[in-house]
């Protein structure tokens, strides 16, 4: 298992990035203006190897780092082969500064989590 956090430039607009996993990348999008965010996705790239009993979850923390959002998919028991991924409607404001964190887990436990930061 790899464990990782990458963060990427503010999401003053659209932001991505992505950081290693077992075996693959785990990868983060982030769309919207300003403090706006209107959608965010995570995808988990695996090498020639099954994605199984896997799930995304977005958080979003205030600049003092106090979870104050979170949405997590349904939970996609089955496989998937090389590639798999979440989208996530959010359509709401976050206080400038915040933090948007997409984490990925398969079989309940956590693979990678990608990060950016919400400004103005």
């Amino acid at each position: 298992m790899a464990t990782g956090l990458a963060t990427a430039g503010p999401a003053a607009a659209d932001a991505s990035g992505c950081t290693p996993a077992d075996l693959g990348m785990v990868c983060g999008n982030v769309w919207g203006d300003s403090t706006y965010v209107h959608d965010a996705g995570i995808a988990r790239d695996k090498i020639e190897l099954s994605i199984c009993d896997y799930q995304g979850v977005v958080t979003v923390y205030n600049s003092s780092g106090s979870k104050i959002w979170q949405k997590h998919s349904p939970r996609h028991g089955g496989c998937s082969v090389g590639r798999a991924w979440f989208d996530f409607p959010v359509n709401r404001y976050f206080p400038n500064n915040s933090k948007i964190s997409l984490s990925w887990y398969e079989r309940g436990v956590h693979q990678a989590t990608v990060s950016h930061r919400i400004t103005k």
